[in-house]
Order: C-alpha cells, then sequence, then structure tokens
C-alpha cells in the first residue's frame, strides 16, 4: 500500500500446525521448506518441532507474512501432549503418506483432535511421499485424497515430495493466502 510517497507493509505473523500420524514425513516437509534440506535418515518428533519462514507472496508485495510452523509429534502416546500447541493456530496442515493406506484413514480422527481445541480453520491435506508413490508403492489415489477435502473441511489438497521439494512450497503459499482470504485481508 503506498500513502503519498512512503509505501506501507502490512506484517502478519500465522501459527500453523502440521498434523497427521507418525512417520508421514511432517519433519521433512518442514525442513524441505524453511532450509530447502532433506535428511535420509528418521528421526521421530519428540512433542513438538518449531520452525519460521517468510511467505514469498509476490502477487501481494505489500504484504509481508511469517509462519510459525509447529510439527506436532504424530505418535498416539504424544496425543496428550499436543492439544495446548493447537491454540492460536490460523491454519492446518494435514499429512498423510501416499505409501501407507492408515494414515489417509486416521486423518478424520487428526481433524476431530484439532477442532476439538480450536474449531475449524482454514486447511489444507497433503499426501507426501510422491516419489515413493511414483515408484509403484502408492496405496491411496489422487481421488481419495481429492475426495477427503469436503469431509475434512479442507480448502486444497496436494500431493507432494519432502524428498525432492515437489509442490512443498505451493502447500504453505495457498494455505497463507487461504488465511488471508478468510481474515478479510485480501
Amino acid at each position: 500500500m503506498v500513502i503519498g510517497s512512503i509505501s506501507v507493509q502490512k506484517s502478519y505473523i500465522y501459527k500453523i500446525c502440521i498434523v497427521g500420524n507418525g512417520g508421514v514425513g511432517k519433519t521433512s516437509m518442514v525442513l524441505r521448506y524453511c532450509e530447502n534440506a532433506f535428511k535420509e535418515n528418521y528421526i521421530m518428533t519428540i512433542g513438538s518441532n518449531f520452525s519460521t519462514k517468510t511467505v514469498d507472496l509476490q502477487e501481494y508485495p505489500h504484504f509481508q507474512v511469517k509462519l510459525q510452523i509447529w510439527d506436532l509429534a504424530g505418535q498416539k502416546h504424544f496425543s496428550f501432549v499436543r492439544p495446548p500447541f493447537y491454540r492460536g493456530a490460523t491454519g492446518i496442515i494435514y499429512v498423510f503418506d501416499l505409501t501407507r493406506r492408515s494414515s489417509f484413514a486416521e486423518l478424520l480422527e487428526w481433524r476431530n483432535e484439532v477442532e476439538k481445541v480450536i474449531g475449524q480453520k482454514p486447511s489444507i491435506i497433503v499426501g507426501n511421499k510422491l516419489d515413493l508413490a511414483d515408484q509403484g508403492k502408492r496405496e491411496v489415489s489422487y481421488q481419495d485424497g481429492e475426495s477427503l477435502k469436503g469431509e475434512l473441511h479442507a480448502n486444497n489438497y496436494f500431493e507432494t515430495s519432502a524428498k525432492v521439494g515437489d509442490s512443498i512450497d505451493n502447500v504453505f503459499k495457498i494455505l497463507t493466502l487461504e488465511i488471508l482470504k478468510t481474515s478479510g485481508k485480501i
């Protein structure tokens, strides 16, 4: 926005929670998005991990949006520690593994856990590990993911590969734009 000859930058900070079963690639997605890196060896998240990144919104240059990304542990025995981390979240990324149907089937439980604490928020469903799915290990079809959007009240569905970076930036950018729309900022 320009006032006279002075350009005014609008700054926002949004909290995003990334949830889903253990081992679906949540930490790898955050690492790919925030540091453009990937680690082959799996390290289980204990409780939560926290990262930040400023979103590149070229179509809205007068906005500066910083995301606080909360990567929450997906194992059932951590369910008691997750609810406080949902408070204050403005967006949710539900992640499942395209090669593990059980992780897809449990997304409704994840939605119930999240919405019990914060209600319905802008959200995106992500089928991760597209690189493995393309090697013939796919257990969840694209159509299955698309059809779950309505049940989860999600705005979009993406298939990603944190390993090679496919669509990772888009997930965070599109969710940010949904949050800005929902809040009446754009």
